[in-house]
């Protein structure tokens, strides 16, 4: 697998992961982590995986909140749900 091709699979990968939890959940980023490297062979590296969160949320296909304490939580969006759906 190309890289192009790695980026767009972990990419699809968080997508999916966040399309699927409960409405209105925002999951924790080490919840989210754990669960791409489970579905991705070789499991993507904690840099690779920061990427596509940047990118997706630069897309506005996902939302980040940051507690106070500084543990992110991530959420999918209608454009992340959208995305899916035309895949």
């Amino acid at each position: 697998m190309d890289n192009h091709a790695r980026r767009r699979r972990i990419r699809a990968a968080i997508l999916e992961e966040l399309a699927n939890t409960p409405a209105r959940y925002m999951q924790p980023q080490k919840a989210l982590l754990a669960s791409l490297r489970l579905s991705i062979v070789p499991p993507p590296t904690e840099a690779e995986t920061e990427t596509a969160l940047a990118r997706l949320e630069a897309d506005t296909m996902v939302h980040c909140d940051i507690s106070p304490l500084g543990t992110k939580r991530w959420c999918i969006t209608g454009s992340g749900r959208a995305a899916i759906a035309e895949a």
